[in-house]
């Protein structure tokens, strides 16, 4: 009767981590591309702040789909985290953390859009500002973005690191699930440090981490709907880690014990 109730509950919990993960492709590319498309589309002479004015409502949609990615990243690290603390606590944690990380920075990096939406439309502090004066804010203000974008995704090179590593050695999945996770983190490195490290490089790694990424994060999501973690495999993992916290409770205890009487 446990053991039923337990793989209900991690079938679930499976499938909700993995419609997260989907959802992240769906809203991401909202946000991140096409809701910046006026402004990183821009030619030679063409002007940031009228870009924005003229696609006001995608630029906007785009930020709110920013704050769905965020939302869900948080929940997201909480579900892998119970999925794969019987795994390796500490791996878990660390792949929790750098998830949370990255959350935390992409909500920060929502400053910058705030602030370039506000001076093309001329609003607040920028309403007596001049034209030119308004368009130098819109472009420091996206150059900001983009760097921000650049920091985030180290904390989520990291994160997916230690989601492959926990999947390459628990046996909840295919471990070649794992190994494409490891890969597509050195992906993400490479395309967060490329533009500062290497900068005639960068168009290569924006080819790799789409390359590397996509096959890997898709078919994890697609796994998790599907098929969920090996739920007998799970329930070996967490009496393993149960016992082991439980020995060494015992053990500390006893030195304690010894202490006392020492």
């Amino acid at each position: 009767m446990i053991a039923t109730a337990t793989d209900r509950s991690l079938k679930r919990m499976s499938r909700a981590a993995g419609e997260l993960y989907a959802a992240i492709f769906l809203l991401a590319p909202v946000g991140f591309l096409i809701g910046k498309s006026p402004i990183t589309g821009l030619g030679e002479g063409e002007s940031a702040t009228f870009a924005i004015l003229q696609n006001e409502q995608l630029f906007r949609l785009g930020m709110l789909a920013e704050v769905g990615v965020v939302i869900i990243e948080l929940v997201l690290a909480a579900l892998l985290f119970a999925l794969f603390r019987p795994v390796s606590r500490s791996l878990a944690l660390g792949a929790a953390l750098t998830r949370a990380a990255e959350a935390t920075i992409q909500a920060v990096n929502l400053v910058p859009s705030f602030i370039a939406l506000s001076a093309a439309t001329g609003t607040g502090v920028y309403a007596e500002m001049s034209a030119s004066g308004r368009e130098t804010v819109v472009l420091a203000s996206m150059a900001a973005y983009e760097f921000g974008i650049l920091v985030w995704g180290i904390p989520f090179a990291l994160h997916v690191l230690f989601l492959g590593l926990l999947v390459a050695r628990s046996g909840l999945m295919p471990k070649v699930i794992g190994w494409l996770l490891i890969a597509a983190s050195a992906g993400y490195f490479l395309d967060s440090l490329a533009p500062v490290v290497l900068p005639g490089a960068a168009g290569v790694a924006e080819t790799l981490v789409m390359v590397l990424a996509i096959p890997a994060e898709l078919s994890f999501a697609v796994w998790l709907i599907v098929k969920g973690v090996r739920a007998e495999r799970w329930r070996e993992l967490a009496a393993e880690s149960d016992g082991l916290r439980a020995d060494a409770l015992v053990g500390s205890r006893a030195d304690v014990a010894t202490s006392v009487e020492a």
